[in-house]
């Protein structure tokens, strides 16, 4: 079976391994010294929420949602593209 990539899950792919890449994997320290110094196993550390609104305005949010929707930044991909 040969299976290829669309362009616009190629584009997503792209955008998502720049944002693991510059912003997620560098923030990993930041977590765990956010979740070290909180000493609460169910803290929910700042960094999370920076990461989040940073993927929000990449339009990296809401991804799993099947249908296209602009309150919810969803872009429509479909189950095969998502």
């Amino acid at each position: 079976m040969k299976f290829e990539l669309d362009a616009m899950t190629r584009e997503y792919q792209d955008k998502l391994n720049a944002f693991m890449d510059e912003h997620v994997y560098p923030a990993e320290a930041v977590y765990h010294q956010q979740m070290a110094e909180s000493g609460n196993p169910n803290f929910h550390p700042p960094v999370l929420e920076e990461l989040k609104k940073t993927a929000r305005s990449l339009g990296l949010w809401n991804l799993f949602h099947p249908h296209k929707n602009e309150e919810w930044g969803s872009p429509g991909l479909t189950n095969l593209q998502y």
